[in-house]
């Protein structure tokens, strides 16, 4: 998906802001019309903002209140249409959805004790801990033809990230390196 020049985010305070991460994510859509898309942990509302503008049904999810409250402005601010609702994971989305974007937190970092703006970011001792969550409830939330566009980073323990992706068909769809790491992006299937 082509990042579009006439969408306007305003960042908020303790809301992890647009970054690599999130431009890379956003290059690896591809949103039909009419799909119905969840993205989960929207920050700002960057990528859902362009989920919108693409035409899907949109659902957005975030922990943070700031970031549910930033994502809700973000849309009205770009004339935007989409449901954004205060969730731990999926512990309040409801429905099924053909696209589940998701930037985890994946660094490694003790999620517990962290203030709301580490929390975008730390994703527990391995970097993994909050995407296995993810992956342990995502399945009753995905069409049949459903899939996952998820971000990945080499901070992250590979060999954990290697069991959890062995349930799963996934492909590579896009990567980038950095100086101490590489992200990349995989689009992800029920076997």
């Amino acid at each position: 998906m082509e990042y579009q020049k006439n969408i306007d985010i305003t960042e908020c305070l303790s809301v992890y802001p647009p970054a690599e991460d999130t431009f890379l994510l956003l290059n690896c859509l591809e949103i039909e019309k009419g799909s119905s898309v969840l993205e989960m942990g929207c920050g700002t509302g960057l990528i859902s903002c362009h989920i919108a503008y693409a035409g899907a049904k949109l659902t957005a999810a975030d922990i943070n209140e700031n970031a549910v409250r930033c994502t809700r402005n973000n849309l009205e601010k770009n004339n935007l249409n989409g449901n954004v609702i205060h969730s731990d994971l999926f512990q309040n989305v409801l429905g099924t959805f053909d696209i589940i974007v998701f930037n985890p937190p994946y660094l490694s970092a003790e999620e517990e004790g962290a203030d709301v703006i580490e929390k975008a970011w730390a994703g527990g001792p391995t970097g993994t801990e909050v995407l296995s969550r993810f992956f342990e409830e995502v399945v009753e939330h995905l069409t049949p033809q459903g899939k996952m566009i998820v971000l990945f980073s080499s901070e992250m323990d590979l060999n954990v990230l290697d069991i959890l992706l062995s349930k799963y068909e996934h492909t590579r769809i896009g990567s980038q390196r950095y100086f101490f790491e590489e992200l990349w992006v995989e689009e992800i299937k029920l076997r």
